[in-house]
């Protein structure tokens, strides 16, 4: 298993997608990260928005998704996930959060997000939000 800033591999072979992972909650980076390595992906992994910018900044490869929690301790997680994305356009956005999804906090910054998954989620609720976010319109 990875800890903060490092990268998760499993395999040879083509490339694989990756997701990068923001969170705060160790506890939620070590689920998500066994997570999504068991289903295949490459995974990057940060704890907060600065360390996340500073991750992208020098990670040479694609990153195909960004999995970010709503409430960072250093800001509101949709806005360094929109800043994150002006650098990486093609990278699929999807939020985590312990809000309900009609807490007015979320709608006041989320522009509508489509693919938003609540703490506390299953395994499958993420990996279907995901697919969906990475496979728009399938």
């Amino acid at each position: 298993m990875s800890e903060k800033g490092s990268i998760d591999s499993v395999g040879a072979g083509s490339r694989q997608e990756v997701v990068f992972v923001v969170d705060d909650d160790d506890d939620v980076r070590r689920f998500v990260s066994h997570l999504l390595t068991n289903a295949g992906y490459e995974v990057l992994l940060a704890e907060s928005a600065e360390e996340a910018s500073n991750i992208s900044e020098a990670f040479d490869g694609e990153i195909d998704a960004l999995v970010m929690d709503i409430n960072l301790p250093d800001g509101f997680g949709a806005t360094a996930a929109f800043r994150l994305r002006e650098a990486r356009r093609n990278m699929a956005l999807v939020f985590i959060t312990g809000f309900a999804k009609s807490d007015p906090v979320l709608a006041g910054g989320l522009n509508d997000a489509e693919f938003l998954v609540t703490k506390p989620f299953t395994a499958d609720a993420l990996l279907i939000e995901l697919k969906r976010a990475m496979n728009p319109g399938s």
